[in-house]
């Protein structure tokens, strides 16, 4: 979430390696931040130089069984490189970034790296509790399967986590950040998109699962499918109009690449960026260089899947969110690509919601994840019993 874990974590283990020498380290990234760590390593902890794996499967598992020292890798490598063998040297210490990776434990990237033989376990995470309590559960019991005794009792959880959790609030850290303003703004959907929310809804019985039908409705709600006409556009043309004429930068993001073209080729202005995860990594630097290097008004339009994590770009002011994702951490942690350490300006990030829709009633359910993530990791007074997931059924 932009406080520094990176930082924290090298100078860590720069610590250890002057107190004890040499130890073996392995550390596991999300692909995008593989370069990003070898960068800040560079800058933190120069007098040593961390082993990138290459080459095929057999090479890479060579490197990491014989490397002593920091080995970089990412999930997909370690995965395929275990997948076959996993009879590894011990390390003393695995680190894991973005470890919500591993909240499905049934995932095989869950499965694999738990045959990975560890001294010490170091999970790096903004988000430990996307969906439910049982996120917390996974990456716990990822670490070791003796620290939750009871994975059902919300309070005993909340007590049992506490002394492995070391949490840092942008309020504590970075007292001189500017303001962030959150603002919902419900919008009438346009007559066509109307008709077809309707149609779409009416026939839902003949999709093949809720989750389509329900992916459907909320495109609608961002274009309609036959004449393009969105409301949610008309308002996102009055922002980028305030935001060019103050000499600033926004971010769009999206669930839909599909949602991200359209206002594209709509909006038709200069200092336009595209970002998903259709681009490869080369390109996908070369966008976001040109997006905070430029002196003038920019615009980037990013996929929130693509985007939401690894990426800093303190120089926009302006967030929207055109459409809610299923999860309030991964829209928090979009919204953090702006306001972040280095910040300089207030953010103000826009969440659209349309009315009479589907939307709204997402929303109600991520504002109950939202308060279950406030009760067991941030400590609030309360803990709830349960989550009601009936919204999840009206949606």
């Amino acid at each position: 979430m932009g406080l520094g874990k990176t930082i924290q974590t090298i100078t860590a283990i720069k610590s250890i390696y002057e107190a004890k020498g040499i130890f073996r380290c392995l550390i596991i990234v999300p692909n995008s931040l593989l370069f990003n760590w070898l960068s800040e390593f560079k800058l933190w902890f120069k007098e040593v130089n961390p082993t990138i794996l290459i080459g095929d499967k057999k090479n890479r598992f060579v490197q990491l069984d014989m490397t002593s020292g920091i080995v970089l890798a990412t999930y997909e490598q370690i995965r395929i490189a275990i997948e076959d063998n996993s009879n590894l040297r011990k390390f003393d210490l695995v680190v894991l970034d973005e470890a919500q990776k591993l909240k499905n434990k049934n995932s095989k990237t869950h499965l694999m790296l738990q045959l990975l033989k560890k001294d010490k376990t170091w999970l790096l995470t903004g988000t430990p509790l996307e969906n439910n309590i049982q996120d917390v559960v996974s990456l716990f019991r990822f670490m070791s399967k003796e620290i939750l005794s009871d994975p059902t009792d919300y309070l005993k959880i909340k007590n049992e986590i506490k002394p492995y959790i070391k949490r840092r609030l942008k309020k504590e850290v970075a007292k001189e950040l500017p303001a962030l303003i959150e603002q919902e703004v419900l919008l009438e959907m346009s007559p066509q998109q109307k008709t077809e929310y309707s149609q779409i809804y009416d026939n839902r019985e003949n999709y093949d699962s809720m989750f389509e039908v329900l992916n459907e409705l909320k495109q609608i709600c961002n274009f309609s499918s036959k004449n393009k006409s969105s409301s949610k556009l008309e308002m996102l043309e009055l922002i980028v109009d305030d935001v060019y004429e103050n000499n600033g930068k926004l971010i769009v993001f999206s669930q839909y690449v599909e949602t991200l073209l359209e206002i594209e080729k709509r909006l038709n202005i200069k200092n336009l960026f595209l970002f998903h995860g259709g681009l490869d990594q080369e390109k996908k630097n070369e966008v976001i260089e040109r997006f905070k290097s430029i002196q003038e008004s920019a615009i980037i339009l990013v996929s929130i899947k693509a985007g939401s994590v690894g990426l800093n770009l303190q120089e926009a002011s302006t967030v929207v969110l055109f459409d809610r994702w299923w999860n309030p951490a991964i829209e928090n942690q979009a919204i953090g690509r702006a306001h972040r350490i280095g910040t300089t300006e207030p953010v103000t990030a826009y969440k659209f919601l349309t009315k009479d829709s589907v939307e709204q009633k997402l929303d109600v359910i991520l504002k109950s994840k939202q308060q279950l993530f406030d009760e067991i990791i941030e400590e609030q007074e309360s803990i709830s019993q349960k989550i009601n997931l009936k919204e999840v059924l009206d949606l």
